[in-house]
């Protein structure tokens, strides 16, 4: 016949259980970053509730990046097509970052409506995707005669 398992065992396991989940969601509240177009970071509704970090997606508009002179960092206008969000960034700024690259910047909205961003990545210009689509689609099979 098994032994019923001791009370002081019970709410031991029932404390430790519960300082854990304690632990997960106070650590995972603070690093959790939600992921916005323009359109939907510009909607205070949409954003209301979800903290003061956040992480916004959108195109570089082409000839609104004004770079430092002499420090790192740039100035810059992100849109969705909709709508745009200006954008300063203070910090060394990536090698593919160009007119109309796709880029998500990470920070909050300043008092006067710019979005100081913390961080800033910068995706490949799609004409790279478009020459790699060209090269895969018109691979020809082997034996084919050339055009």
């Amino acid at each position: 016949m098994a032994q019923p398992i001791s009370r002081k065992i019970v709410i031991t396991v029932a404390l430790l259980v519960a300082g854990f989940v304690l632990l997960f969601s106070v650590g995972l509240k603070g690093s959790l970053v939600y992921y916005l177009t323009v359109s939907e970071f510009k909607d205070p509704a949409r954003r209301s509730d979800l903290g003061d970090n956040f992480r916004v997606n959108g195109f570089v508009k082409a000839g609104t990046i004004q770079r430092h002179q002499g420090t790192p960092g740039a100035r810059f206008v992100l849109t969705d097509g909709k709508q745009d969000l200006p954008v300063a960034y203070d910090r060394e700024v990536p090698d593919t970052f160009v007119d109309g690259a796709e880029a998500v910047v990470e920070g909050s909205l300043t008092a006067d409506g710019t979005f100081a961003a913390q961080t800033l990545l910068a995706k490949c210009p799609s004409k790279y995707e478009a020459q790699n689509r060209q090269a895969i689609n018109f691979k020809k099979p082997a034996g084919a005669e050339p055009r």
